[in-house]
């Protein structure tokens, strides 16, 4: 039985379905018009938008752009690439602009976003690679800054196979993970508890996945289910802050990815939110749980780094 969402959690659910109404699964259209109804379910948590400092439009080396969100409390050392989820298909650094101010506030530090190609019109590894295309630019962006990096569901995804394939090779300070996709086992515990949602259901992540990455190549690549990678790679991660939402189907994505790093002695720390669904991050506009997480992590990069 799926836990039952906090009265808070509950309250945004049911807002949301008496502004919106019934709305199909975006995962079953095509792509753009998936995309589109994506964009518009987003679009109000930008709403809040917490003042920056400063906002930098920067035209990368490889192609396309990122905005860097330098807040008020900057403290001049560090800063964020930050990787927008949406089941590597759908959402852009637009409709996580809220999220990017909420982390450089909470963290102190400059966060940039950007977008990566998305499937299924570019699978794995093409995301990827465009990533670690801005990894690598990075200096473009802000320079002389001790840099690191976070993201949110597939986002996580990506954030993680970036510091596995970098390998112990300009990694990034930290990594900050939140409520990320790191396996692709459909008979997990949580896949079980929460396979009809609220929100992120099974049969979403099964097309999510089939858009990335076909069947065959997930379990032997790590940067397709880093819960899966060797020890070794595993070992040489930086010291990562994970999240996970206690209602979403993801949530033994984490746990399972923690007990590898547990198990190799490495004591990262993770916490699970209770009573919230997957995605809960983009809600600080209705949801306390929301605020507070941001806050627990910017308390958490600052003891990492």
């Amino acid at each position: 039985m799926s836990p039952r969402p906090a009265p808070e959690m509950q309250a945004v659910l049911d807002r949301m379905l008496a502004e919106d109404g019934p709305q199909p699964d975006p995962t079953t259209l095509a792509p753009a018009e998936g995309r589109a109804l994506s964009e518009a379910a987003n679009r109000r948590w930008n709403t809040l938008r917490p003042a920056m400092a400063r906002e930098l439009q920067v035209e990368m080396p490889a192609g396309g752009r990122a905005t860097v969100f330098v807040p008020p409390n900057d403290d001049g050392r560090g800063a964020i690439l930050f990787v927008h989820g949406g089941g590597w298909a759908f959402c852009s650094a637009a409709t996580h602009e809220g999220a990017a101010r909420q982390l450089a506030l909470a963290a102190g530090v400059p966060v940039a976003t950007f977008d990566y190609r998305l499937a299924p019109e570019h699978p794995y590894p093409a995301g990827l690679e465009d990533c670690l295309a801005t990894w690598a630019s990075r200096e473009a962006l802000l320079p002389g800054r001790a840099w690191s990096v976070a993201g949110d569901s597939a986002g996580a995804n990506l954030a993680v196979a970036m510091m596995l394939r970098l390998n112990m090779r300009d990694l990034p300070e930290t990594g900050l993970l939140f409520y990320g996709v790191f396996d692709a086992d459909f008979d997990s515990e949580s896949y079980r508890e929460v396979a009809e949602g609220p929100g992120l259901t099974r049969a979403k992540m099964r097309r999510y996945w089939d858009f990335y990455a076909p069947e065959a190549a997930r379990a032997g690549d790590p940067c397709l289910t880093p819960a899966t990678a060797p020890d070794a790679m595993l070992a040489a991660l930086p010291p990562l802050y994970l999240n996970a939402a206690e209602i979403d189907p993801l949530r033994s994505d984490s746990e399972r990815l923690v007990a590898r790093l547990r198990a190799l002695g490495r004591n990262d720390p993770f916490e699970t939110v209770a009573g919230v669904v997957h995605g809960f991050m983009q809600m600080s506009l209705w949801l306390p749980q929301s605020v507070a997480a941001y806050d627990r992590a910017g308390k958490a990069y600052r003891d990492l780094i």
